[in-house]
């Protein structure tokens, strides 16, 4: 009995020298490019120590490398039973799904991964996996999806990691969410206040938001901070042109505001006269006060955009202005 029990532990500890030595061959050759022989030696390894979940997953990932999706999919799926919140292969379950268009069980497996248990850099890595979901959600044409899962993002980011909220910030930005964008960039400006980038980045988010006073301060700072690149100067100028032509700014004098409203209604009249749909704009009646002349102008505009609005708008700063000016 003791000489069986010997030759039994022996055999055991060369079938697992084997299978240990198989898999780290095989790590190497995927390390390398060479899936194809790294899941072989993978099996092989198996073949000594089939239960091993560590030789399962290497040769699921060698055979998601291979396109081989049924078949990692098969050896996953008996892991996720044993291990049902793991990140990493929650995320090779969501990618395979992915890549064969089952595209609401992917986005499910993402949000397993998102919210599953990885063994090392956890927060990097959910960071990257949401990411990953959120550009998928965007080449589907789900913006709105994309817009939450940026915002459960952006309440996740750690504030020490300030690069990640930096592109979550350019992201809600790029998603039409100036107003949490800014949020990010004004905790990141308060935090470091001679960060050219952040600070260019607010200038962003207010130009987005029509705050155009607060925009033109942020880009003065972000040059100041920073360097005067040949975008930030055109940005600055667009801005200085907008600022100097609305008549709907505060602690203007009455004099001042008419002059800016009859100059608006004439760029808008110019504008119209170059829509050939559009018959030639009207007048103001005699004697229009400054709210007339820019509710005037705001009506011709909507008429010129209604009629041409495929049309190119030459006057920048009186599109962008007319597209943010209150109605009157």
């Amino acid at each position: 009995m003791a000489f069986t029990a010997a030759f039994n532990g022996a055999y055991r500890r060369t079938r697992l020298s084997r299978a240990e030595a198989r898999f780290r061959q095989g790590v190497e050759l995927a390390s390398a490019g060479h899936n194809a022989d790294a899941a072989e030696d993978f099996r092989e390894a198996l073949l000594y120590e089939h239960d091993n979940p560590r030789y399962r997953f290497a040769l699921a990932q060698s055979l998601v490398e291979l396109k081989r999706w049924n078949e990692a999919e098969s050896y996953l799926f008996e892991l996720r039973a044993a291990d049902p919140t793991n990140g990493p292969l929650n995320l090779m379950l969501a990618r395979i799904a992915e890549s064969d268009g089952r595209k609401a069980e992917a986005i499910d497996d993402y949000h397993r991964a998102i919210y599953g248990y990885w063994p090392e850099r956890a927060e990097e890595n959910r960071t990257s996996t949401r990411l990953e979901l959120i550009g998928i959600l965007d080449q589907q044409g789900q913006s709105n999806a994309a817009l939450a899962e940026l915002l459960s993002l952006a309440d996740e980011v750690p504030d020490t990691d300030t690069a990640t909220r930096q592109k979550v910030a350019e992201m809600l930005l790029a998603h039409g969410s100036p107003q949490h964008a800014a949020e990010i960039y004004r905790a990141l400006v308060a935090a470091h206040p001679h960060d050219a980038t952040a600070r260019q980045g607010l200038g962003e988010t207010e130009f987005a938001s029509g705050n155009f006073a607060e925009a033109l301060t942020a880009f003065h700072a972000a040059a100041r901070y920073g360097t005067m690149t040949p975008e930030l100067l055109r940005r600055i100028a667009l801005l200085n042109s907008i600022l100097a032509l609305d008549p709907s700014q505060l602690r203007l004098g009455t004099r001042q505001r008419m002059e800016r409203s009859r100059e608006l209604l004439a760029r808008a009249q110019a504008a119209a006269a170059r829509c050939s749909a559009l018959p030639p704009a009207a007048e103001p009646p005699k004697g229009a006060d400054a709210p007339q002349l820019i509710a005037l102008a705001q009506t011709i505009w909507k008429a010129r955009m209604a009629a041409c609005p495929q049309q190119p708008d030459p006057d920048q700063p009186l599109a962008i202005l007319m597209k943010r000016m209150p109605n009157q």
